[in-house]
């Protein structure tokens, strides 16, 4: 029901008009008078009417003024003049104002509908394109955190995707003239120190990621195992020691803030501030050099501040790179050697601290393994968690390498894939369980698990997931304690209609059908 607001001096009008409009529209409005301007202008802010039918000459304040008054307050209100021949020059200036409409007296009951009719078809199609940007905003909402983890992603990876870089930052709104990067790594020395982690990661992740974007306006990376990005912009006019200055007490907020919260000391890194997302990739791999020293005396460490320090550990972009491609290659003993290399220089540089190493031994396998095999990152730090020594981690980062080596063959890793995909649909498929969960779980793309699934199982994953449940439903039926409803909800179905639909286009008779051929 729509509110309409007759505002007119002469109460005959006023009801001769509500007359004409409820006779004709019945039941569609409700109404509401006003004896002057200053009535309407009251009105309307009580009220909140939908329509309006103005007279421009009352007593006090005038049409044209309310008019003014109220669209000012009002900007959805739709406003229908009434007037007289003689003030016909006003209704063309109400026009201007943002006035939809206007009807000479005396009013004629037809064209009063029409007038009506058109303003409400206008209303409604308003409010479904309303509808329409509300939903289309909505989605774009729960868009663009997973399009904040893509770039981020990409930036600290350097891998290429089929998504442009180009359009991320579109759509993320990115207009970036420059920036830098700041790598947290939380503890996980001790087997202790790593269940610590566990327990509390999501709440820690999501935790830290709103209190940084309320402190400044930055792009925050998923958490990798032990690790997460802060990717930060940086005017063009600031100074460079200032810049760096400000990196350090933004470091400061955070790990205060993880302290206090979660009894967690990261160690943070700061890369330099660089030009656009090149310069970003650049900081990043910066950051991540800073924090692999997880040294007590300094958790937070710029990287032009430890730069000229001799025997940095850090791995360059070019060495990781090389020996990605040779995993990629499938060049097993070249892969090997490269690693080795890597390692020892690493080992070197690090001198006793054997923390320092291990850090940035695991952040590297963590970027190899996301890349390569569907290894967790999670996976890959606990493996290191409680490492200790130098012998130690040789064996280990060996062992890992060996088991990446292992997951290069195509066909092996998709078929690990596949059946670590088909246990967790077994153990999900009773509740509302999609593609993209499964796809997420395993580690892969939406598109390239659903390529792969079908490949292996001869199945799509719809009709993979709906045979389990109609296989269940099958064994639930033999039970006839069990109703039709009961059995739906526990086969993994919410809608018993729905349920009996797909069981009959998937069996050819229905459930009831399908439990009388059971008995004998």
């Amino acid at each position: 029901m729509y509110r309409l607001l007759i505002a007119d001096d002469e109460a005959l009008e006023r009801e001769g008009l509500e007359m004409m409009v409820s006779r004709m529209l019945p039941g569609q409005f409700e109404f509401i008078h006003a004896e002057n301007g200053r009535k309407a202008i009251q009105m309307a802010d009580e009220k909140r009417p939908d329509f309006i039918f103005m007279d421009i000459k009352m007593p006090g304040i005038q049409g044209l003024e309310a008019v003014r008054e109220i669209i000012s307050r009002h900007q959805g209100v739709r406003i229908i003049l009434v007037t007289a021949h003689d003030y016909f020059a006003y209704a063309k200036e109400a026009l201007s104002l943002g006035v939809k409409d206007y009807i000479l007296k005396p009013a004629k009951r037809d064209e009063l509908i029409d007038v009506l009719r058109k303003q409400a078809a206008e209303l409604e199609e308003e409010k479904r394109r309303r509808g329409e940007e509300l939903e289309i905003r909505e989605k774009l909402t729960r868009l663009l955190p997973l399009a904040e983890n893509e770039l981020t992603m990409m930036l600290m990876m350097d891998c290429i995707q089929e998504l442009d870089l180009r359009y991320l930052v579109e759509l993320l709104n990115i207009s970036w003239e420059q920036g830098y990067a700041m790598v947290l790594s939380f503890p996980f020395g001790e087997r202790k120190d790593w269940e610590q982690l566990q327990s509390v990661r999501k709440v820690l992740y999501e935790d830290l990621k709103q209190y940084a974007k309320l402190q400044l306006a930055c792009m925050v990376s998923p958490m990798i195992g032990n690790r997460l990005a802060v990717f930060v912009p940086v005017p063009s006019y600031g100074a460079g020691f200032t810049n760096r200055v400000d990196a350090l007490v933004f470091g400061e907020r955070l790990q205060a803030f993880a302290e206090h919260r979660f009894r967690l000391s990261p160690s943070i890194g700061i890369g330099t501030v660089g030009e656009g997302m090149e310069g970003l990739r650049r900081s990043y791999q910066e950051a991540a050099a800073a924090s692999a020293d997880s040294s007590d005396v300094v958790r937070i460490r710029h990287y032009e501040d430890i730069c000229q320090r001799d025997g940095m550990p850090g791995i360059a972009l070019d060495e990781e790179r090389k020996l990605l491609d040779a995993l990629q290659r499938q060049h097993k003993e070249e892969a090997r050697i490269r690693f080795l290399d890597v390692l020892e220089r690493l080992i070197a540089g690090s001198g006793a601290d054997d923390r320092v190493c291990r850090d940035e031994v695991v952040a590297l396998l963590i970027s190899l393994a996301r890349q390569i095999s569907h290894r967790s990152p999670a996976e890959i730090v606990s493996r290191f968690a409680g490492v200790a020594g130098m012998a130690s981690l040789r064996q280990a980062a060996a062992e890992q390498l060996e088991r990446m080596l292992e997951d290069m063959t195509e066909e092996r890793r998709q078929f690990r894939v596949i059946e670590r995909a088909k246990s967790y649909i077994g153990e999900q498929y009773k509740s509302d369980i999609s593609m993209e969960q499964t796809a997420e779980y395993v580690n892969l793309s939406p598109y390239y698990f659903s390529k792969i699934f079908k490949l292996h199982t001869g199945e799509t994953f719809i009709d993979y997931v709906t045979r389990l449940r109609i296989d269940e439903a099958k064994r639930l039926l033999e039970s006839e304690e069990l109703s039709f409803k009961e059995i739906c909800y526990m086969a993994g179905y919410n809608d018993p209609n729905y349920f009996s639909r797909i069981f009959k286009k998937t069996t050819g008779v229905t459930p009831t059908e399908y439990r009388q051929q059971l008995s004998p």
